[in-house]
């Protein structure tokens, strides 16, 4: 059965190292990641978005139609658009996100999962490289805040939400990755 994965969650989360791994983990598998918005303005960035977003769901039309028994998995999602978008771009996103789920009917495809990773905003300040979009802690509190608020908020049916860490540490990778493949096993039977 095909089916997309959707990985979302704040900067130092793991979703790229969770992303690798379902992808291994797949006999045919079709990785995409979800880049920073082009354009000088918030209606430039606004616009190239939602034709990413529009090429993205027809792209897992295509792989749907005419590669069977293929994992897809995207690295952030319209749903971390919907986060960081609005906290930092100030681009509403929010305005239009939600309907284009709706109209690519995600909220009601049975093959489509969401997991959102998310970690106490100490932690990640903690933990910050220096290539997030803020390491203050007051930023990483909205951000969490706000993923979490999405989750809850979309429409798609089989999600699940995985905390990160545990105090000053993070919960082994290898634990993070089959609690996503028990969800997905048990959500297909």
């Amino acid at each position: 059965m095909e089916k997309l994965i959707i990985i979302e969650g704040t900067d130092r989360t793991g979703k790229d190292t969770l992303v690798n791994r379902l992808v291994e983990s797949a006999e045919h598998a079709v990785k995409r990641h979800f880049t920073f918005p082009e354009g000088e303005t918030d209606e430039d960035k606004t616009f190239f978005q939602q034709l990413v977003f529009n090429r993205e769901f027809r792209i897992w039309k295509i792989v749907d139609r005419e590669m069977r028994n293929t994992l897809m998995v995207w690295n952030r999602s319209y749903i971390g658009e919907a986060v960081y978008g609005t906290i930092y771009r100030n681009s509403r996103p929010h305005e239009w996100l939600w309907d284009l789920e709706k109209h690519w009917e995600m909220h009601i495809d049975p093959r489509v999962y969401l997991v959102v990773l998310y970690a106490d905003p100490e932690f990640l300040v903690a933990k910050e490289d220096g290539k997030s979009y803020s390491n203050r802690l007051q930023d990483k509190t909205r951000e969490v805040e706000a993923f979490l608020e999405a989750f809850h908020k979309t429409a798609i049916q089989k999600k699940l939400l995985i905390k990160v860490n545990n105090g000053g540490e993070y919960i082994d990778r290898e634990d993070i990755f089959n609690q996503v493949q028990s969800f997905v096993n048990d959500q297909e039977s």
